[in-house]
């Protein structure tokens, strides 16, 4: 008696709970538990089908496993298909991850863009491993606010495509653009774009980036060239290049680097060595006279000092940070070059406030004599404190 009391108690909690909590509570399940919940009452036994989230990651797939831990994936392809036909109301936001032996998955790809395109979608992201050529559907999600894609063949748009009017961050990696102007027509037509993220691409030499509203750019891969139109806005920027320096049309990038100085409010930069060479090649910050008036954190990685060009190039270049409050340094092995550059920081730096270290490839006791030095260089700005982080390697 007491058993069917309790029972009854707990089928009426169920068939009393708000939507709005039902909705709450489904949002933080993955969706295979959500879809179980339909056997608690008659209240919960459509409302998974409305969900505005819907999740197809690595869990999801690992429990559609076989026994012996293989995968079907025309019979995943054939339940997220489902899902998305009895769907109803409108999907906010769509992840999928497709690994490389996921035989069947791009031929429904194309379907399931298509249905999000017509249901307002606003955050796709679509974590592949083919290498398969992108719908053109995914052109048609126009309420798009997050767009991530990792590789896929980008071919251009249609010419009906006029950008995507909401679009506020964007992340391509490893991207394969079949025409050089794509991803130039792509920005350019996305102007409410904030943030921009774009690694390991093929296809595309000469990266022109024009976008009012971008505030972050991360770009890390090939290019020749480097040229920003419109960037008034932009505050935080992360430029990577694996090109070998004979390769690279240098006077260009670095004229386009002068004029984030003066152009946009920046107060991030990260440079890897290989673009500092790059820089370095074209000219040097002196010479034109750049101020970074809103810079407070510049970060380097894995530098070449040795090239006399190099070492000159950051010294003038942190002349040209003189409000800098936080200095990054990755991969330095204590060499005569990287502790006169830190020196020289150190000394002309009146609002330094953090400098941090990761050692390079060094042994414990070349680390500990770099560290010695470090930390017995004189400091102009009183508040100036050095961190060393872990070894990269």
């Amino acid at each position: 008696m007491a058993c069917s009391k309790s029972s009854k108690k707990m089928e009426d909690f169920f068939v009393n709970v708000p939507d709005i909590v039902i909705d709450k509570i489904l949002e933080k399940l993955p969706i295979r538990m959500a879809a179980q919940t339909s056997v608690l009452s008659r209240q919960w036994r459509h409302a998974w089908l409305s969900l505005e989230r819907l999740t197809f990651d690595f869990d999801f797939e690992e429990q559609q496993e076989n026994k012996d831990g293989s995968c079907n994936w025309q019979k995943i392809s054939c339940i997220i298909s489902s899902i998305l036909l009895r769907h109803n109301g409108p999907v906010h936001d769509f992840y999928l991850f497709v690994p490389d032996d996921a035989e069947g998955v791009h031929m429904n790809l194309s379907q399931w863009i298509s249905f999000l395109s017509k249901n307002r979608v606003q955050k796709i992201v679509i974590d592949n491993s083919d290498g398969d050529t992108i719908t053109s559907y995914i052109f048609w999600c126009s309420e798009l606010v997050y767009l991530e894609l990792a590789s896929f063949v980008l071919n251009p748009p249609p010419t009906c495509f006029h950008g995507f009017p909401k679009l506020k961050h964007l992340e391509l990696l490893n991207i394969e653009f079949t025409k050089e102007n794509i991803f130039s027509s792509l920005i350019k037509n996305c102007r409410t774009l904030v943030t921009l993220k774009l690694v390991n691409w093929t296809g595309m030499d000469h990266v022109v980036i024009d976008a009012p509203c971008l505030k972050t750019l991360i770009l890390k891969g090939d290019f020749d060239s480097l040229a920003f139109i419109n960037v008034r806005s932009l505050e935080r920027i992360s430029l990577h290049s694996y090109k070998r320096l004979e390769k690279l049309i240098t006077a260009k990038t670095v004229d386009a680097v002068n004029l984030l100085a003066t152009y946009c409010p920046l107060q991030s930069i990260e440079f890897n060595g290989r673009l500092c060479e790059f820089l370095a090649a074209g000219g040097n910050m002196r010479s034109t006279s750049v101020t970074f008036n809103h810079l407070d954190e510049l970060c380097l990685s894995y530098l070449n000092l040795n090239d006399f060009a190099v070492f000159h190039y950051l010294l003038s270049m942190i002349e040209c940070c003189a409000y800098i409050k936080t200095f990054d340094i990755s991969g330095i092995t204590g060499s005569t070059a990287e502790l006169k550059l830190v020196e020289y920081l150190l000394a002309i730096s009146p609002v330094l406030e953090n400098v941090f270290f990761k050692s390079g490839e060094c042994d414990n006791e070349s680390e500990l004599k770099m560290s010695r030095a470090l930390m017995g260089f004189p400091r102009t700005s009183p508040k100036a404190r050095l961190f060393f982080r872990e070894k990269l390697f």
